[in-house]
């Protein structure tokens, strides 16, 4: 048989030398053409499904989460009596495992029982036994076809597998974020956790807009850690952050200035765009623009404030805001958002911690994800304010739905 490896998993070889017709898509392992006998005493032909959570290392195993196996096809019956075979499935209950792949039936059956430890016993346990039962139909049928398929997740936009998403069964809700195309324009401390967190959902592209230099207060409210070095080379923060992730996915691209009423246009292309800027003309000039371009944006902003208390040590107070528009929603922009001169705007204390620019950038995720349908929402706020003093989260501008 000739074939592509799909994987350098030996055990994905050992099936595929074996005749078996598979291909790992989406970080699911799909074995076709697996005979099993019908409720009509016939021979039909299923796909048995797993999450794949093998690596790219030479020679180096996936091991299956557990002992169980999704189904697409009919429901397998024995010959004999004419009832399910009760003892290999869990339930029916249908399930989108990705985009334009469901299942019907859930496996659950240890061979001897012992869970698998490798995918060429867990598909072959599988196989042996719907076999079985469409060999007392016709001896000579098994579901080694010897057919190759391509690898199909070679355009993936990540250098290597998402085998987070397949472990928690997430895989179909995830790809609700394929193809979009993202512009963060600011990546400071919030920013560049937006970043930090867009780049392991599945858009295809992430437009970073930014002319400032990454230097040392850069750093300290950043995710991860940069070198001495990295600080001092004096590089543009977009290029520094893109250059980052390029070892993590494809698609992040630099874009070395501010925006302004120059280059405004530039944002016509995006599908959904992030305003992370600390000065009120700024943000008055892009969400306007935006506005009237009828765009879907989110624009964050965080107010912290220092309290010299005579009884105690001083504090910090802290507010996150995340403000969304769409095109059904956007009525409540002069309300929220704060366009006030660079010296008295609301969010210019100048004062910043990772952790509240981190904390700002999960809201805006969170909302965004919330917009793609990613995250149940039950009220449509398209105004969100933390305020860290009441740990509370205040919820306004709602959507009628």
């Amino acid at each position: 048989m000739s074939a592509v490896l799909t994987d350098p998993d030996p055990y994905i070889q050992k099936l595929i030398d074996e005749g078996f017709e598979l291909e790992i898509i989406h970080q699911h392992l799909l074995v076709y053409g697996i005979p099993f006998a019908n409720k009509q005493r016939k021979i039909s032909s299923g796909i048995l499904a797993a999450a794949y959570t093998g690596t790219r290392q030479q020679d180096v195993a996936g091991k299956p989460n557990d002992h169980t196996m999704w189904f697409q096809g009919d429901l397998p019956h024995h010959v004999a009596s004419g009832k399910p075979m009760s003892e290999v499935i869990n339930h029916s209950n249908a399930r989108c495992l990705f985009e334009d792949f469901e299942v019907q039936h859930y496996f659950s059956n240890k061979p001897n029982g012992v869970v698998p430890v490798n995918y060429y016993d867990l598909v072959t346990h599988y196989h042996s036994l719907l076999r079985a039962e469409a060999q007392l139909i016709d001896p000579n049928t098994d579901g080694r076809t010897g057919k190759a398929r391509p690898n199909r997740d070679q355009d993936s936009v990540f250098l290597y597998p998402d085998t987070a998403s397949c472990r928690a069964g997430i895989t179909a809700l995830s790809q609700r974020m394929q193809g979009f195309r993202i512009a963060i324009i600011g990546v400071g401390g919030t920013g560049c956790y937006l970043l930090d967190m867009i780049a392991k959902v599945p858009v295809c592209e992430i437009h970073l807009f930014d002319g400032d230099i990454f230097e040392s207060h850069n750093a300290f409210r950043s995710p991860g850690v940069a070198t001495l070095e990295e600080v001092n080379q004096g590089e543009y923060k977009v290029n520094f952050y893109r250059d980052r992730y390029k070892k993590f996915r494809k698609g992040v691209i630099s874009h070395p200035y501010k925006v302004t009423g120059a280059n405004l246009r530039e944002l016509d292309e995006f599908d959904f765009i992030f305003v992370c800027v600390d000065k009120g003309p700024a943000r008055k000039l892009i969400c306007e623009y935006l506005l009237n371009k009828g765009k879907c944006f989110i624009d964050t902003g965080i107010g912290m404030e220092l309290h010299k208390l005579d009884e105690r040590p001083d504090q910090l107070s802290a507010t996150c805001r995340v403000t969304s528009c769409t095109p059904k929603k956007n009525d409540h922009l002069e309300r929220c958002l704060d366009y006030g001169a660079d010296d008295e705007g609301l969010y210019d204390s100048n004062i910043q911690v990772a952790d509240m620019n981190a904390l700002n950038a999960a809201i805006a995720v969170f909302r965004w994800k919330q917009l793609v349908g990613f995250y149940q929402d039950q009220q449509g706020a398209h105004d969100l304010t933390l305020a860290t003093s009441l740990q509370s989260l205040h919820r306004e501008e709602l959507e009628e739905y």
